[in-house]
C-alpha cells in the first residue's frame, strides 16, 4: 500500500504542473459539436527546418511519456525500476516546458504555437478524464478535471492566438476547434467559423486544397450557409486556372490557321 500511496501522492502533484502533455490521439467526443477534424493534416504548421520550439516540444513529450511509464511501473509489483523515476522524469518535463514558456512569453511565435498544442492535448485528457469519472463518491475528482481542463483551455486560446495572428493555418484551426468546445460556455460558432474562414484561405496560399476544403465543410457546418464567405470560399475552391498561354498545346487541339487568299 505505501508504495501505490506514494504514487498517487506524485501524480496529484504533477498533474496540474505537467497539465501540458501531449496526447497523440484525437479526441472525438460530445464537446465538439461539428468541429472540423482538427489539424488531420500531415503538413507541418511551420516550414522549413525543426525550430528550437519543435525541438523542445519533442523533448518534453518524451519526458512526459516516460513519466507515464514510471508511474505504471511502480504499480506494478513486478517492476524492479526505482520509484524516484517519476520524480525524475517530471522535473525533466518541468524544466523544458520552463524553456519553452520563456521564448513564448519572448514573442517566438512557434514556441507560442507548440505551447498552445500542449495545453490543447491537455484539456482534452483533463475533459476526458471527467467524463469517466462520474461516480457521486468521485464528485471532487471530477470538479478538479474539469478545473483543469477548463485552465488548458484558456492557455491555449491565449498561445494559439499569437501564430493565428499571423494567419497561420494550423493555428487558426486550432481555434476554431476551441470556439466549438462546451468547456467554458456554450459554442461560439461566428467566432469558429472567422478562424475556419481564415485557415482555409491560409491553406489555399499554401496550396493545400484538401485542408482548405476541409476548413469550407467546418464552416458550412457551423454558420450560416449562405454567408458571402462560405460562397466565396466555394468560388476558391472549385474555380480552374486558365491554361497558360506560354504553355504548348498539343498539336491535335491546335487548329492550322487559315491560307491567305490567292491574289488574282
Amino acid at each position: 500500500m505505501l508504495p501505490l500511496l506514494r504514487i498517487l501522492l506524485l501524480v496529484l502533484m504533477i498533474a496540474p504542473v505537467l497539465g501540458n502533455a501531449s496526447d497523440p490521439k484525437s479526441h472525438e467526443d460530445g464537446s465538439h459539436k461539428k468541429s472540423s477534424s482538427e489539424t488531420t493534416t500531415s503538413n507541418e504548421p511551420f516550414l522549413g527546418p525543426a525550430s528550437e520550439a519543435k525541438k523542445l516540444y519533442k523533448r518534453y513529450k518524451r519526458a512526459y511519456d516516460k513519466t507515464i511509464v514510471a508511474i505504471a511501473c511502480v504499480k506494478d509489483p513486478k517492476c524492479i525500476d526505482p520509484e524516484d523515476e517519476v520524480l525524475r522524469y517530471s522535473k525533466d518535463a518541468l524544466r523544458i516546458l520552463e524553456k519553452l514558456d520563456a521564448l513564448a512569453s519572448e514573442g517566438d511565435v512557434q514556441a507560442n504555437y507548440y505551447r498552445g498544442l500542449i495545453a490543447f492535448e491537455r484539456m482534452k485528457y483533463y475533459d476526458r478524464q471527467a467524463e469517466i469519472v462520474t461516480h457521486p463518491d468521485f464528485i471532487l475528482t471530477n470538479t478538479v478535471f474539469r478545473r483543469y481542463a477548463k485552465q488548458q483551455y484558456g492557455l491555449a486560446v491565449k498561445y494559439f492566438s499569437v501564430p493565428a495572428k499571423i494567419n497561420n493555418p494550423s493555428a487558426c484551426e486550432y481555434l476554431g476547434n476551441l470556439y466549438l468546445i462546451a468547456i467554458v460556455g456554450n459554442p461560439q460558432k461566428e467566432k469558429a467559423g472567422l478562424y475556419f474562414y481564415n485557415a482555409a484561405n491560409a491553406y489555399i496560399e499554401q496550396g493545400n486544397q484538401i485542408a482548405a476544403a476541409r476548413m469550407y465543410n467546418a464552416m458550412k457546418e457551423n454558420i450560416d450557409p449562405a454567408d458571402p464567405r462560405i460562397i466565396q470560399m466555394y468560388a476558391k475552391l472549385h474555380n480552374k486556372e486558365p491554361i497558360a498561354t506560354w504553355r504548348k498545346l498539343p498539336s491535335d487541339l491546335v487548329q492550322g490557321a487559315p491560307k491567305k487568299a490567292e491574289q488574282h
